[in-house]
């Protein structure tokens, strides 16, 4: 009997938190359901996975929880404002716009944003990691440099939505927002690589470890 083998937290993220938004707005709008119930439907998906990680992890997901702010939030203002879709749809704006202010505010505090969260997800190179930011000015200041890109990318990447939001047609949004999620990380890593090299400290970081030839033992046994 094969072996079940848990799916990988990547897979399991792009299924519930990307593919399935999508699947179950594109799926209810062709059913001819409204814009308003298919988007509040669509954030179902991401929600229960956050709820479920949070359950099983036994701890608040931070990610789960700022998804939920930010539906709650749109939702508040669709019920106050014009009663239709696009304050849901530029939801996204209440993630990305408080997150490029909180890690623009981190470049001058004393760990970055982008350098604790690298940390933590490179758990393996936390020693040179912390040996580095301790002894090599070059090091902080890449990390400060990083995490004001990522800050100023982040604003201009809510701005975007926003635009997208009240100017689009509402059957384009939902994946133009998700494609607009790719496109500025896979943009933000460029400028990330060379601000790390420029500082010295790719090898460091980066390089694999040599590996460790075998010593032959010759043992001459007399005749």
């Amino acid at each position: 009997m094969a072996e079940n083998r848990p799916v990988p937290p990547l897979v399991r993220t792009l299924a519930l938190d990307v593919a399935a938004p999508l699947a179950v707005f594109y799926g209810l709008h062709a059913a001819g359901v409204g814009d308003v119930p298919a988007l509040l439907a669509s954030a179902v998906p991401p929600l229960l996975h956050a709820g479920y990680s949070g359950l099983r992890e036994r701890r608040a997901d931070p990610i789960g929880l700022a998804v939920l702010a930010a539906t709650l939030l749109s939702l508040l203002a669709t019920l106050l404002g014009s009663g239709g879709p696009r304050e849901l749809l530029a939801r996204g704006v209440w993630l990305t716009a408080p997150f490029g202010l909180w890690t623009l505010a981190s470049a001058f505090t004393r760990h970055p944003l982008c350098f604790a969260v690298s940390r933590s997800v490179m758990p393996g190179k936390v020693e040179v990691m912390d040996r580095l930011w301790a002894t090599d000015a070059r090091f902080r200041r890449a990390w400060r440099t990083i995490t004001i890109i990522w800050g100023a990318v982040s604003l201009a990447d809510s701005a975007l939505r926003l635009v997208m939001a009240y100017t689009l047609p509402v059957a384009w949004v939902p994946v133009l927002d998700t494609a607009l999620t790719f496109a500025t990380i896979v943009a933000l890593q460029p400028p990330t690589l060379f601000c790390l090299w420029r500082a010295g400290v790719w090898n460091e970081l980066f390089a694999r470890p040599r590996p460790v030839e075998n010593e032959v033992v010759v043992i001459n046994k007399a005749g």
